[in-house]
């Protein structure tokens, strides 16, 4: 397994067996093994389900045997896969945070607002339809309610925590993890912010909603599991079975979504 931290994990597309089998995969961080033929130079691990094609693949558990379904490890080369997604991590010293006004929260990344505060990570359902945020205005002591920033206008979603220690010096410092954003909102139920006024704090939640979404592909519409956003996987059911697609391939477009009140 990874000794990565479970929000910096690595991930993307292996297309095995000649492009026929394509699997949303892990990709570890282990060294490769050293051999007289080479075999395993520049190649990485992944985790995945079988089977991926690859080089000693083995079950992930060893009390578990190689099997379709079954997570298993293997090498493979880094050519083949696609869709690459992993968050970024930097810690600054705690100067430089005073110093370019880096305060802990949760914020988004906008192409034309520019960064904005939002209520933490959960997004809601907009009044005209599309996945949004909650923004928010102001100081983190006053916040104010800003006007709802759509899911398709965010670029990725920074994360600042203090109180962390760097790494290579040990010193205290502030940690910034920066996600990329999926503009899909994964089913369930989500908080309903109505009584919000641009300007004012923000209000609490007059009441909830459930969401579920499918997704049109090739001219179909295939109902939305859920979404496994560590994984930037999107989970759709698609000739009755469940099945992962990079959530990258699939646009906020092509996205249907159906609220109900709870």
């Amino acid at each position: 397994m990874t000794t990565a931290p479970e929000a910096l994990r690595t991930f993307a597309t292996f297309d095995g067996h000649g492009g026929k089998v394509s699997k949303r995969v892990e990709v570890l961080d282990h060294e490769p093994p050293v051999s007289p033929d080479g075999r395993y130079d520049g190649l990485v691990a992944v985790r995945g389900e079988h089977p991926l094609g690859a080089l000693d693949e083995r079950a992930a558990d060893d009390s578990a045997e190689l099997a379709r379904g079954v997570a298993s490890i293997g090498w493979v080369d880094p050519a083949t896969l696609r869709d690459w997604y992993r968050p970024d991590r930097v810690v600054v010293s705690l100067l430089d945070a005073r110093r370019s006004g880096l305060e802990p929260g949760v914020y988004a990344d906008s192409r034309g607002r520019g960064r904005v505060r939002i209520d933490g990570r959960k997004a809601h359902l907009a009044a005209d339809g599309r996945p949004a945020f909650r923004a928010l205005a102001g100081t983190a002591d006053e916040p104010k309610a800003d006007v709802p920033l759509p899911m398709d206008q965010v670029v990725r979603l920074v994360v600042v925590s203090s109180g962390v220690a760097d790494t290579s010096t040990g010193a205290s410092g502030v940690e910034i993890v920066t996600t990329p954003v999926t503009p899909v909102l994964s089913p369930g139920e989500y908080p309903v912010y109505a009584d919000d006024v641009p300007g004012l704090p923000p209000r609490p939640a007059s009441g909830r909603v459930r969401i579920s979404a499918a997704v049109l592909l090739n001219g179909s519409l295939h109902r939305v599991d859920r979404l496994d956003e560590p994984a930037n996987t999107l989970w759709i059911e698609r000739g009755g079975r469940v099945v992962p697609v990079a959530a990258s391939d699939v646009g906020g477009d092509l996205v249907r979504y159906t609220a109900t009140p709870v």
